[in-house]
């Protein structure tokens, strides 16, 4: 570790030092990162006063050395470690202490650390769905190959059955040609002839002499050569040097039977008959009552419509793709330029821009419009903020650009009915949903493209006013406002599911990741709600009164780090609450103290 903060700090002191000023032949002692400009004492003066926005990414070689040299890189190991708030303290946001200065390097190391983690995190998370997939597919697909196996039970036991029978006929029939043809032989040698072809003779026509294998003996081929046998004789001939050769089928021995029989041919014939009786009359018995009790089948086949099965499977498995509050990126450029906010309104017709990228700084901005009854009603979508309705603009919707800090636009709420306490989602592509109000009962949607609002479903009795509403896995959650209630949506088949929980919610808001976070200010609990699992878990609570009005927001501030901020009646309720350490501490209690209770808040990164 000592080895590479020793180079880093060699490498940056020789870029620094060794290269000097050509306007001033001054060694360079700074820089700054914002325009990676090298500069000495007295180039930093005129600097600033060009570019005094710049300020904040100016360092001292002297600064980045102590901070480099005091560098622990176990402490970037563990990143949900915080520190303490700065302004907690009476000390300036402008004054830098010493003692707590971190360079910008030391953020980097922080920044490419957390982008490791964070994109391993997601690797695996991909993973794991790409997997839940293959297993979702494969249950299907066992199911099909059960199905089939199923529907070819019966056929299968048949057609064993019938082989057995064919096996069964086959040696039957072998044991009476052999008997004919030691008949015929006994006659020809009591004759003296020469003839072994008359008419009473089994033929055996092809004499030609084939390689005997176990292929010929195989139900399969004797099936094949009954099939084009015209006749018993042609069977008989197609198989008489495998099936029916006679030297090698025929189990007496002739002349050692003659002899025992007296060179009676009749009582020889007597003996053989009798002894095939004894061995197949039974089994024959068995094939005939088989052959009774075999079935047949009629198979009916109907083309499956492939565009309702098509939209079964869709809707057994579905993929939906949530864009991230925070793109990764993986040489983490443009998120060192990317900067994270709190925007918090209050009742005066403005709002508190903290920059908790940047030490909380804070800028305090005036618009033109009143936030009451807003807190449910603010979404961000990239670096625009959209509030909806609201106390005394119930049929207004603003959009906030935070770039330029200044209204975008402000436009009526045409087609659908304004309200307070409108309770706004975003689904990540063209649409910000619209769930209820103080009284009405609804979900509407807004088009952000067209800026064109359109009713969508009309909800039943019994929903009434919702604190925090989130889309997940193409389904719309909303929290009740009281009641022990959490809806959901499904944005496909447009159905209701309720799930009771154990709280009666009096602010609420999520991470849109599955999670809410809700405060119930009349029994002082905090919970973390997973809509997947339907699992509740106490968290520690916010020390706040129910006379205080508390309203909660989540913030992200890095990809392992998440807080829950709470703003009310006074800066009495201003906390911040650790996700990751489930601790909670007073937070931002020098700000202008502004009556912030029932109105917007939010987190935006731009």
């Amino acid at each position: 570790m000592n080895n590479i903060k020793l180079t880093i700090m060699t490498h940056i002191v020789k870029l620094i030092m060794t290269i000097k000023c050509l306007n001033h032949q001054k060694s360079h002692k700074f820089i700054c990162y914002q325009c990676n400009h090298l500069m000495c004492s007295k180039c930093i003066f005129n600097h600033s006063k060009d570019q005094p926005d710049h300020f904040n990414q100016i360092e001292d070689i002297d600064e980045i050395k102590h901070s480099l040299s005091t560098l622990k890189l176990d402490d970037i190991i563990d990143t949900t470690t915080t520190t303490t708030n700065n302004h907690c303290s009476n000390n300036s946001n402008s004054n830098k202490n010493s003692n707590n200065f971190k360079s910008q390097i030391n953020n980097k190391l922080k920044s490419l650390w957390e982008s490791l983690r964070s994109s391993t995190s997601r690797y695996q998370r991909l993973s794991t769905t790409e997997n839940e997939i293959k297993q979702h597919f494969e249950q299907l697909h066992q199911y099909l190959t059960t199905e089939e196996h199923k529907l070819q039970k019966d056929i299968f036991n048949d057609k064993h059955t019938i082989i057995n029978q064919i096996d069964n006929n086959v040696k039957n029939l072998k044991y009476l040609i052999n008997t004919i043809n030691i008949l015929n032989k006994l006659n020809n040698n009591n004759n003296n002839s020469s003839d072994n072809n008359d008419n009473n003779n089994i033929s055996n026509e092809d004499t030609s002499i084939i390689t005997d294998t176990t292929t010929f003996y195989s139900t399969t081929t004797i099936m094949e050569s009954i099939t084009t046998s015209s006749s018993l004789q042609s069977f008989i001939n197609h198989n008489n040097q495998t099936l029916f050769y006679f030297d090698k089928n025929n189990n007496f021995n002739i002349d050692e039977l003659t002899k025992q029989h007296s060179n009676s041919s009749t009582s020889l014939l007597l003996d053989i008959i009798h002894k095939y009786n004894n061995q197949f009359n039974e089994s024959t018995t068995n094939t005939d009552n088989n052959n009774l009790t075999l079935s047949s089948y009629k198979l009916s086949i109907k083309q499956p419509d492939f565009n309702q099965l098509n939209s079964i499977i869709k809707q057994s498995i579905k993929l939906d793709k949530i864009e991230p509050t925070e793109s990764i990126d993986t040489t983490t450029n443009n998120n060192d330029n990317k900067q994270s906010y709190i925007f918090t309104t209050h009742h005066e017709m403005g709002a508190t821009l903290i920059n908790t990228s940047n030490n909380n700084s804070i800028e305090e901005l005036k618009f033109d419009y009143q936030f009451d009854s807003t807190a449910p009603s603010i979404v961000s979508i990239d670096e625009y903020i959209y509030i909806f309705g609201g106390t005394g603009n119930e049929n207004k919707w603003i959009k906030i650009s935070m770039k330029s800090k200044s209204i975008e636009h402000i436009g009526d709420i045409k087609g659908i009915r304004g309200d307070i306490y409108i309770s706004v989602c975003y689904d990540g592509q063209d649409h910000i949903y619209l769930v209820n109000g103080y009284d009405i009962r609804r979900i509407d949607r807004f088009n952000i493209k067209t800026m064109k609002f359109e009713s969508y479903h009309q909800l039943p009795y019994g929903y009434g006013m919702q604190v925090s509403s989130m889309i997940f896995k193409g389904s719309l959650y909303s929290v009740a406002f009281s009641p022990n209630l959490i809806f959901q949506f499904d944005l496909t088949n447009k159905t209701i599911t309720d799930h009771q929980i154990d709280i009666k919610p009096w602010s609420g808001c999520h991470d849109n990741n599955g999670n809410f976070f809700i405060l119930d200010m009349k029994n002082k609990r905090f919970i973390k709600y997973n809509v997947e699992a339907n699992q509740t878990i106490n968290l520690n609570v916010i020390p706040i009164t129910y006379e205080q009005y508390t309203y909660v927001m989540y913030h992200r501030e890095s990809p392992t780090s998440s807080y829950i901020y709470s703003f009310g009646s006074s800066n009495g309720c201003n906390f911040k609450y650790s996700i990751e350490s489930n601790q909670c501490e007073p937070f931002f209690r020098d700000i202008i103290n502004k009556n912030r209770a029932c109105s917007a808040s939010t987190s935006i990164s731009f």
